[in-house]
């Protein structure tokens, strides 16, 4: 192979990885506290994790948006980070049954 055949081969093998969505951490744990500014969550392990809440956080119950107050202290939650991996992008919570 060319210099420049061999070139292209390996752009071309690089490009999926590079245009791959980022993919978004997640915590999942049970509600301690939360407020406006942060959800706090006891871990599997035991430690308490604090998670900034932005104006964007989304909390979802399946598929519908829900209001801030369906997020109790008790309730098992997965939290998915944004792409900064430290603010919260959503909270799903349980659906009711």
């Amino acid at each position: 192979m060319t210099k420049p055949s061999l070139l292209l081969c390996t752009t071309l093998l690089t490009i999926p990885a590079f245009l791959q969505a980022h993919t978004h951490k997640s915590l999942m744990g049970t509600v301690k506290a939360m407020d406006n500014a942060r959800i706090e969550l006891t871990l599997k392990n035991g430690k308490t994790q604090a998670i900034p809440l932005a104006k964007s956080t989304m909390i979802m119950r399946g598929n519908e948006m829900v209001g801030a107050d369906q997020v109790k202290p008790g309730m098992r939650v997965v939290v998915i980070l944004a792409e900064d991996d430290h603010t919260a992008e959503t909270v799903k919570i349980p659906t009711l049954r």
